[in-house]
């Protein structure tokens, strides 16, 4: 394992169980995470964005999110985990949403991240991650607890369809 993947991955599992969003944010700046190897994870799919597991405990969990031109995320919560995003290579275009009193989701802000900046979310945030850029999005994603199960939304009605994530329940 990439020994500052190995740093990373203490680094997290020393914070508290339920941390701060901004006390992760703080930790993942400290971070020099575009220096680590990630090169076992990345890979590109035709059929859509391609999520990669790369650690993953009962406390928390890193990702490894590829997307190549025009691929999107569905637009999803993150079942009460907090998170933060690095942009490892290309740029990326985050669309937020709010549920509104009658079930439907309504798009209410974009915001654009490129190399090494740091977005962050908390367990009301509802978003999807876009690449809307010429070059492949590579971001590194890590969660408090891990995905385990997430809700997918859509706007068209307020039907939500459950995510659940198999291999990281315990």
């Amino acid at each position: 394992m990439d020994v500052l993947l190995a740093s990373l991955i203490d680094t997290l599992e020393a914070l508290p169980e339920h941390p701060s969003v901004e006390g992760l944010r703080h930790v993942i700046s400290k971070t020099k995470v575009l220096e680590i190897s990630l090169d076992e994870y990345v890979r590109f799919s035709d059929k859509g964005y391609a999520r990669h597991n790369v650690y993953g405990s009962r406390r928390c969990e890193i990702t490894v999110l590829c997307l190549k031109k025009g691929q999107v995320t569905p637009i999803h919560d993150h079942g009460g985990a907090i998170g933060a995003t690095v942009v490892h290579s290309g740029r990326m275009t985050e669309e937020l949403f709010n549920r509104q009193p009658g079930g439907l989701i309504v798009p209410i802000s974009t915001r654009k991240a490129s190399l090494n900046e740091i977005t962050t979310v908390d367990v009301s945030t509802i978003h999807r991650v876009l690449n809307v850029n010429r070059e492949g999005l590579i971001t590194v994603n890590i969660y408090f607890p891990p995905l385990t199960a997430m809700n997918i939304y859509n706007l068209e009605n307020t039907r939500v369809e459950k995510w659940e994530n198999f291999s990281q329940k315990q």
